[in-house]
């Protein structure tokens, strides 16, 4: 990616449908993203899209495993949404430090 492209993070729409089809066709057809689509948009163009199934698709002509990092970041589930897997944890760490 050059330093100038505009890249828009952003949950996909309605209107997507289409243009994540042809990404999913150009990367293989395999598996397909479902449930919370968040999508990458590079001037413009829908480059990548992951969904919280975890199913990532992305532009094979284009270099989008940057776009797909941060797309993975953005779908990831929250802490908010899992305290007691985040309180689980500080547990575990003031164990293994000795606290």
């Amino acid at each position: 990616m050059a330093r100038n492209e505009h890249i828009v993070i952003r949950s996909a729409r309605t209107a997507d449908e289409q243009d994540i089809a042809v990404l999913g066709v150009l990367d293989g057809g395999r598996h397909m993203p479902e449930g919370r689509v968040m999508v990458a948009e590079v001037d413009g163009r829908l480059r990548a899209a992951v969904g919280s199934n975890g199913v990532a698709i992305s532009d094979p002509f284009w270099p989008s495993a940057e776009l797909v990092g941060m797309l993975r970041v953005r779908t990831a589930p929250r802490a908010a949404e899992h305290p007691a897997r985040f309180f689980a944890r500080r547990a575990t760490m003031r164990v293994a430090a000795g606290v």
